[in-house]
């Protein structure tokens, strides 16, 4: 019974991202969720909390876009599916990196977007959304859900959310355990059109992000100016060494500004 349900599950699951194809249109320009919970926020909550990829007006915009650009190139260029979105220590905007970018790859129709809060012990996407879910990850690695009752779609076509709820003293063993292996596995071979983007935990106060580099393809390190010391950062670069890394990303935050340097090839 078992393999009957596993195969019901990912027929549910796929019908969930069948499209409408006008015309000469891409098969993804409108995917319609049936299965995800839809909740729609509005672009003026959306840009209160800083999520500006997909702005029209904002000039903080084009940053993100050009940094989704340059990552979904390298990403091709080595059939890389999923990339972790990673940094030194907690707060330095690798959460709103992540949102943002997620957000911006959605916007390719020849993609699909998949953003995971691995955070377990600060998650933060679902308010960075202004969503607010009722069981997240935690959940299923507990095994009180099944990864497709956790995906909400923001109102934003071709991204889909798996938001944190609740925290986890001890993250790095529920990271480590066979069903956070499975959900790698699962959420990225799942559409050949999807691009997964992991809010990571911060490196240095945890072992977190080292439990699972393994089956990430590829990592953009976030660094907020002038906030770590030289032998932090550099101790965070060498605990990467053996991973991609495809650059990394200056983020210098003020009291009234939020600002990006473009990214540096490392």
């Amino acid at each position: 019974m078992s393999r009957i349900h596993k195969a019901l599950q990912k027929a549910r699951v796929k019908r969930q991202e069948q499209h409408i194809v006008n015309g000469n249109s891409s098969p993804l320009e409108k995917i319609v969720y049936s299965i995800s919970k839809v909740m729609p926020i509005k672009n003026e909550v959306l840009e209160r909390n800083h999520i500006v990829s997909r702005s029209t007006s904002d000039p903080r915009s084009q940053i993100f876009r050009t940094l989704r650009t340059d990552v979904v190139k390298k990403m091709r260029a080595n059939n890389w599916r999923s990339i972790g979105i990673i940094s030194p220590a907690h707060g330095e905007g690798k959460s709103l990196v992540a949102s943002n970018l997620a957000a911006a790859i959605a916007m390719e129709v020849n993609h699909t977007a998949l953003l995971v809060d691995m955070d377990l012990r600060t998650p933060c996407i679902a308010d960075f959304f202004s969503i607010k879910p009722t069981k997240g990850l935690l959940d299923y690695l507990k095994g009180e859900a099944e990864i497709a009752d956790l995906l909400v779609n923001p109102g934003m076509d071709r991204l889909l959310l798996l938001p944190g709820v609740g925290t986890a003293d001890n993250s790095a063993e529920w990271i480590s355990t066979p069903k956070m292996v499975n959900l790698f596995h699962e959420v990225t071979q799942r559409y050949k059109s999807r691009i997964v983007v992991y809010d990571m935990p911060p490196i240095l106060p945890r072992d977190d992000v080292v439990t699972c580099v393994n089956h990430i393809d590829c990592f953009l390190m976030v660094i907020e100016e002038g906030k770590n010391s030289e032998a932090e950062i550099i101790k965070a670069m060498q605990s990467m060494d053996n991973c991609n890394l495809v650059g990394t990303l200056v983020n210098k935050s003020q009291a009234e500004h939020f600002t990006l340097k473009s990214p540096v090839p490392v």
